[in-house]
């Protein structure tokens, strides 16, 4: 099991910080840290009497706590980079308090959430205080069991719903695990692994931006570190031709009678760590796989990969696998992105050019986009305008492009796309386009 250390990933962590204020006795003077935990806000600023405190803060980024003076105190998020203040409220600050401010909901019902954390704060114990701030959830159980520990039978905060939050005082120092369900449900949807908890901190639930599961927590303490699903989820392609296989992980078979183009539907959910995967032909068994084309993965917590496994026609001694880091959810939601990637057999088409052009477009004359990609590489996600979109991959400085292998591909506002190149002719080229987004 994946471990965490609170203590040591917040000193790393590369997020905002406020100023701290653990030895500050400033009279007439509180505590304010802010957290962005609106998953499609934009970045905003957060101003505290007209002045910008902290700037360009993305969803899932936050503040140590800020000194400001006590009394009423107009707190505000202006959208980076313009004038559009999005949201204010008043908040009322005591000498010596100390408040989390968290800006959450999705942008349409955006709010701010104030704890006050004063007394958490001056207790000398540590306390464990959870949100619940993922608009999309719905009501959770949430178990905070000894690390390694089997789900407990009862929950330890049940049916808890969005805007919810508690704290468990006086937690002793020690390794943890937290897993959530559904409020109606055993089946686990969250798991944050072995975590280590050595000081106070607000784990805050909010939507997950990447991997299988639906939230991710955030560790808020001086800094905000996410801590991700303790999986992975694993898509596999086979663009071997003329061969079945059997596709083998961590020893056990995976799936059976895979043939040539097929993908896994969607992707599977795995551990993370080390996954040993092995491929063989049909029926042959694990120890032809583990002689032929095997490989062991190491998959990092709440990361979405895809595996294929490329070669020469009905040759899996000597094919490969290509892993590939997918993007789960566009940057910029206006745009659309796209990855090619070379996995075509042909030796006329290792190295090719790659062209892409607004659909119909004669590129026989153009600049390739991408010059000499070999087997195995890609191009990474491309940022395009929502169209439609000729892809065309030539024999290497071939002065007339091929045919289009794909041709009047629409790319939406959001689109995430990966675009596989298999075949074993530079003639018969073909793409196995995937749909890469959550």
């Amino acid at each position: 099991m994946n471990k965490l250390t609170f203590s040591s990933l917040l000193l790393a962590s590369s997020l905002l910080v406020g100023c701290g204020a653990d030895d500050n006795d400033d009279d007439g003077a509180g505590y304010v840290r802010v957290l962005h935990a609106s998953p499609d806000a934009p970045n905003v600023d957060v101003l505290i009497d007209g002045e910008a405190v902290l700037t360009n803060v993305a969803f899932q980024q936050g503040s140590g706590y800020l000194m400001v003076e006590e009394g009423q105190r107009d707190v505000a998020l202006r959208v980076s980079g313009t004038d559009t203040i999005a949201l204010s409220a008043t908040l009322s600050v005591s000498d010596d308090g100390y408040y989390s401010v968290i800006a959450q909901n999705a942008v349409a019902s955006l709010e701010l959430e104030v704890l006050d954390d004063t007394l958490r704060y001056e207790n000398d114990s540590t306390d464990v205080t959870v949100v619940h701030a993922s608009p999309d959830a719905g009501n959770v159980n949430i178990y905070v069991s000894a690390s390694g520990a089997d789900l407990p039978a009862t929950a330890t905060l049940s049916d808890v719903p969005f805007d919810a939050n508690a704290t468990l005082a006086d937690v002793a120092e020690a390794l943890y695990q937290v897993r959530i369900t559904g409020a109606d449900s055993s089946a686990v949807v969250y798991d944050s692994g072995e975590v280590s908890i050595a000081s106070d901190v607000t784990l805050v639930a909010v939507n997950s931006v990447k991997g299988a599961s639906p939230v991710s927590l955030l560790a808020w303490t001086t800094t905000v570190t996410p801590v991700l699903d303790n999986k992975a989820e694993v898509r596999i392609v086979h663009a071997v031709d003329a061969v079945t296989v059997d596709v083998f992980a961590n020893g056990g078979e995976l799936l059976s009678d895979f043939a040539y183009k097929d993908t896994t539907e969607g992707y599977v959910s795995v551990a993370a760590g080390d996954l040993a995967v092995a491929i063989a032909a049909a029926d042959a068994g694990i120890e032809s796989a583990l002689s032929n084309l095997s490989a062991t993965l190491t998959l990092e917590r709440g990361e979405s990969y895809t595996v294929i496994a490329a070669g020469d026609v009905n040759d899996l001694t000597n094919a490969q696998l290509i892993v590939l880091t997918d993007t789960r959810k566009a940057t910029e939601t206006t745009q659309a992105y796209v990855r090619l990637v070379h996995a075509a057999s042909a030796p006329a088409a290792d190295p090719v050019d790659i062209f892409v052009a607004a659909a119909g477009s004669d590129v026989s004359n153009a600049t390739p986009n991408f010059n000499d990609v070999v087997l195995g590489q890609n191009t990474g996600y491309v940022e395009l305008a929502p169209a439609s979109y000729d892809v065309v991959i030539a024999a290497d400085g071939a002065t007339t492009a091929a045919v289009p292998n794909t041709s009047g591909l629409t790319f939406a506002a959001g689109d995430v796309v990966t675009a596989i190149a298999i075949g074993n002719s530079v003639n018969n080229l073909e793409p196995i386009v995937l749909d890469d987004k959550r």
